[in-house]
This record gives C-alpha cells, sequence and structure tokens, in this order.
C-alpha cells in the first residue's frame, strides 16, 4: 500500500468518522431536549438546583422517574465536536492531497527494463518513489497515529458512558413500568427479564406522564435514537483505531527517514 493508497484510505475514514460523530450528536441532543422538562422531577426544593433531566442514567424513585443530572446528557452531546472538527479538518486534508496534488500515486510501481553488462542481458527493475525532501508529510505520521490512538481513548470512554447510562436508564424504567402498569408474577418476569429496552423506551414514549407545567410535543422513537447514537459513538471508536493503524504502517515505511538511520 503506498502513500496515495494509505492517505485515500485516510480521506475515508476521517470522513466517515466525522459523519458519525455528527450522528451521535444529533441522535443523543434530540432525546434530551426532548425529555429534560419532563425527567427534571429530583426530589427536593428548587434551592437544590439538581437539573436531573438527562435521558442517561435515570432512576426510579417512590413517586417518579427522574432522569440523571444534566452534565451526563451534555457531555455525551459536546465532548464529541472536538474531534469532530479535527476529524473534518483532516478529511479535507487528505482529499486535497489525494484528488488534487495526487501525492505518492506512483509510489512503489515496478518498472522493468533491460541492460547489458559485460556481454550479459539483465532485467533490471526499478521502483518509482516519490521524493522525500519534498513532502514534509512523512514527518507527521507518527504524531498523527499517537494522536489518533488518543482519541480513540477519549472517543472509547465517551462511548462507554454513553452505553452505561443507557442501560442504566433501561433497567430503571423496568421496575418504574411494573409498578405503573401493575403487573405481577409472570407479567413482571416479561417486563424485567424479556423485554428489549428498545420495547421498555417504546413504553416510555408513550405513557411516561408529562411533568408539572412541561409537554413534550409529539411523540419521538427513543430508543431508536439512542441506539443510533450508541452504534455511531462505537463505529467512531473503530475508525479512530483504524486510522491510527494506517498512519502506523506509514510511519514505519518511512521509518529510513524518520530515524537517524538514514537510507
Amino acid at each position: 500500500m503506498n502513500q496515495y493508497q494509505t492517505e485515500r484510505r485516510l480521506c475515508w475514514c476521517y470522513g466517515l468518522l466525522a459523519v458519525v460523530l455528527a450522528v451521535s450528536v444529533i441522535c443523543t441532543a434530540i432525546p434530551y431536549n426532548h425529555w429534560r422538562a419532563t425527567l427534571d422531577v429530583c426530589p427536593g426544593s428548587w434551592l437544590d438546583n439538581n437539573n436531573c433531566g438527562c435521558i442517561f442514567f435515570g432512576a426510579s424513585s417512590s413517586q417518579y422517574f427522574t432522569g440523571g443530572h444534566n452534565s451526563y446528557c451534555l457531555y455525551a452531546i459536546f465532548a464529541p465536536l472536538p474531534i469532530l472538527v479535527y476529524a473534518l479538518v483532516m478529511a479535507f486534508f487528505h482529499m486535497y492531497r489525494v484528488c488534487i496534488n495526487n501525492i505518492g500515486l506512483y509510489e512503489g510501481d515496478k518498472s522493468t527494463g533491460m541492460e547489458e553488462i559485460e556481454g550479459e542481458t539483465i532485467v533490471v527493475t526499478t521502483r518509482t518513489r516519490v521524493s522525500q525532501s519534498v513532502d514534509g508529510v512523512i514527518y507527521c505520521w507518527i504524531p498523527t497515529s499517537s494522536v489518533a490512538a488518543v482519541f480513540a481513548l477519549y472517543n472509547l470512554i465517551h462511548a462507554a458512558i454513553m452505553t452505561d447510562g443507557f442501560y442504566k436508564t433501561c433497567q430503571q424504567y423496568r421496575g418504574y413500568l411494573v409498578r405503573e402498569v401493575r403487573a405481577s408474577g409472570d407479567q413482571a418476569t416479561v417486563i424485567h427479564f424479556r423485554l428489549a429496552c428498545q420495547a421498555i423506551f417504546d413504553f416510555m414514549d408513550y405513557i411516561q406522564k408529562d411533568a408539572p407545567n412541561s409537554r413534550r410535543g409529539d411523540y419521538i422513537n427513543t430508543g431508536v435514537s439512542l441506539q443510533i447514537a450508541l452504534i455511531a459513538s462505537w463505529l467512531g471508536v473503530i475508525l479512530w483505531v483504524a486510522i491510527s493503524i494506517y498512519t502506523a504502517i506509514r510511519a514505519y515505511k518511512e521509518r529510513g527517514v524518520l530515524t537517524c538511520c538514514g537510507n
């Protein structure tokens, strides 16, 4: 895989990364905005200012179903934005180099010729290589790989927190649902152990009552929106790992220039 192929793959990876991170942000922001007034019914006076309107890490109390602290949702929405901007910049950078400059397009191509030396015909094979002295990007492979690895870890933590919050809300709402529909016996068992989280959030969409002085407006599919956000966030982790691997491989191929050993 020559430099042109590497940068073309990086262009696709960074572009897809920007898309999936944007999807994650949007699909988290919609349920948060939809539910924050309804779920913000924390016990205590208004002086406590608990701000528990987040769809993640919800909790079933004796009277209400409350959301998690708003900081969880704000983190889920705004944490991907810096790496989304970085991914966009890198996508346009590699797109420019691949589509306009054709950097490294013929690197690694072989050409074969015949030469006669001391009366003997010898087949000579040469390999075309882009001049290393004019392309400073080769010195950026190691830093870029390191940055991608750090962002993969950053995105992994973000995805893990969202996933944990999703399942915590799902589990807590199971108990709340059993109490609301007065289920018992096999009905309670089905709700606790057989219904998927998608079904639990479907119940939430239709039976969760509005809090006093709040109105949600139209129904949304909370379960689908949150699951799309989770899938997009985990895809972002995979893409960061792929970018780190591609750039690390390229750095290894350029080790003759990147180290003191030279050619």
